[in-house]
């Protein structure tokens, strides 16, 4: 009978065990990320190991809210600090169809406030060679008009 109660006794402290055990890790990442240190624990893993920086960045990009937030965040950074306002812009010019898409984008801004239309015409007559495309594709414009 203390054979049969012992073993009893050490079945049910095994299973308590074993369910302490489970529950503790079952805990979710939501809660565990709920205590600062282990937030800046993750962090820094994934700002430092490349692998797996690149893979919260991709989901990052895969939805639209936190792609908003990356923006927003490297556009304001942006304003302030111009060592990173000039790799985004070397980013930009490096692909020809991002920077038509921007430049498409950017146009009407310019259009519609004076002061930076003053600005862009003063910055595009700087480059001798913008200014000279320019000039001769107004010029052939008006050629065509007197033709028609």
């Amino acid at each position: 009978m203390k054979i049969t109660a012992y073993k009893i006794a050490a079945m049910v402290f095994a299973a308590l065990l074993i369910s302490a055990c489970s529950q503790k890790q079952g805990s979710s990442v939501k809660d565990m990320l709920k205590d600062h240190s282990q937030q800046e624990a993750v962090l820094t893993t994934l700002a430092e190991n490349h692998e797996l920086g690149k893979k919260y960045i991709q989901k990052m990009m895969d939805n639209d809210h936190a792609t908003g937030m990356m923006v927003d965040e490297l556009v304001r950074a942006a304003s302030k600090d111009t060592i990173l306002a000039n790799k985004i812009s070397g980013m930009i010019t490096k692909y020809p169809d991002l920077m038509l898409l921007t430049t498409h984008h950017f146009m009407p801004v310019i259009a519609s406030d004076s002061l930076m239309s003053d600005t862009f015409c003063d910055h595009t007559l700087e480059h001798e060679e913008l200014a000279k495309a320019m000039h001769n594709k107004m010029e052939y414009k008006k050629s065509l008009e007197r033709n028609h």
